[in-house]
């Protein structure tokens, strides 16, 4: 259940709750004709609960100038309890967001007059008990009421905003997630069906003067077909139990990536320089996503389907550099979701990444890190074939 102070409308309800119960004792308390103004200031904070946007300033003037005659004329006692409740709820309303700057001066000005509305019976001299200390005494209390609503509305105003905080969080939260989602599925799918796509070119080409060799693309094409699908179901498995990574790299990842090019027809000259083995975990899944979507664009960018990959590999750093002819009349993918993708990837391992045309060459570098602090070699890692 929620707190009435943090619920507007639960706080309303509460004070008009409260509010008729005092004035169910203000009522029982008057003297002479007093019932009349005694009865008339009774559903005063009823009348606010339903009526919700009810200016405060109608509320103050109503049961200010009851009590105000009640307490003037000494036939009743203790009218000013209501308009206490009824200053409370005007001053925590305040802090909305209500429309016009007038209404807004209006709830001011009615609320001070309300303030000193007690020292109006002391200056009439009508009632006994409000020429010594009980108009300081209900002024004080009356104050109390606005300081009191008008921590109540800031509170719901920081409320409001951590509401509005939250789901902008959470709509971010929700956007991010979709745009991993949509990086990692582009890698799975790109890179199985470039390589389909290649064999299936490749049988074309030879159909007619090898049906024997394009048979065994066509094989090979669905089996990559299918490989690629057993991947995508992972994928979306992974996904469905929270996973964060959805990429499957295991120990032979990049051998195999470099192999399965091949078997598609793509002449990859690799050149490898330094042991592949002292590579910790993370780089080496990076260094994975860097040939696969480099491997990729070629597949479908280059002017043949021919590549170079040159891996470095010192002390400290892991470079790799592939380079592909660019296709004439095609634009190289600069910006495609697979490369921003990857240049996340690159920076959030403290790497640099960069895709850029040299001359009529397309040429995808990155500068990985050997190790990451706390992150050991993966063990047992074989060398890529070069």
């Amino acid at each position: 259940m929620l707190s009435p102070l943090r619920d507007r409308d639960e706080f309303v309800i509460g004070a008009a709750i409260l509010g008729t119960g005092l004035g169910v004792l203000n009522l029982a308390y008057a003297s002479a004709w007093g019932w009349i103004p005694a009865l008339l200031i009774l559903p005063a904070l009823i009348v606010r609960g339903v009526w919700r946007s009810m200016p405060g300033w109608l509320l103050l003037t109503w049961v200010t100038s009851l009590a105000l005659l009640g307490e003037a004329t000494a036939v009743t006692q203790s009218a000013y309890l209501v308009v206490t409740t009824a200053l409370a709820v005007v001053a925590a309303d305040r802090s909305r967001l209500r429309p016009g700057q007038r209404a807004r001066r209006l709830d001011t000005v009615v609320k001070a007059l309300s303030l000193v509305s007690p020292f109006v019976i002391w200056m009439l001299g009508t009632n006994p008990w409000h020429r010594g200390i009980g108009p300081w005494l209900w002024s004080g209390g009356l104050l109390i009421a606005w300081v009191f609503g008008h921590i109540v509305g800031q509170q719901w105003v920081l409320i409001d905003e951590l509401e509005r905080t939250r789901t902008k969080l959470a709509e971010a939260a929700v956007a991010e997630d979709r745009q991993r989602i949509a990086r990692e599925l582009h890698d799975l799918v790109g890179h199985s069906f470039s390589v389909v796509l290649l064999h299936l070119a490749g049988a074309r080409l030879v159909l007619t003067s090898s049906p024997a060799a394009a048979v065994e693309a066509l094989q090979q094409a669905e089996t990559m077909g299918r490989r690629g699908m057993d991947e995508l179901r992972q994928a979306l498995m992974l996904m469905r139990q929270g996973t964060h990574s959805l990429a499957p790299v295991d120990a032979g990842g990049v051998e195999r990536l470099v192999a399965s090019y091949r078997d598609a027809g793509m002449q990859i000259d690799l050149d490898v320089r330094g042991d592949v083995d002292s590579v910790a975990v993370a780089p080496c899944i990076v260094l994975h996503d860097v040939l696969r979507e480099a491997l990729t664009n070629v597949a479908k960018h280059a002017r043949a389907p021919a590549a170079t990959i040159r891996i470095g590999i010192d002390g400290d750093h892991v470079g790799v550099r592939v380079e592909s002819a660019l296709r004439p009349a095609a634009p190289p993918a600069t910006v495609g979701m697979g490369l921003t993708g990857l240049e996340q990837r690159v920076a959030a391992i403290d790497g640099t990444f960069r895709a850029r045309v040299d001359h009529d060459r397309w040429l995808v570098e990155a500068t990985l890190p050997r190790r990451l602090a706390g992150v050991p070699a993966a063990p047992g890692r074989a060398r890529v074939p070069a």
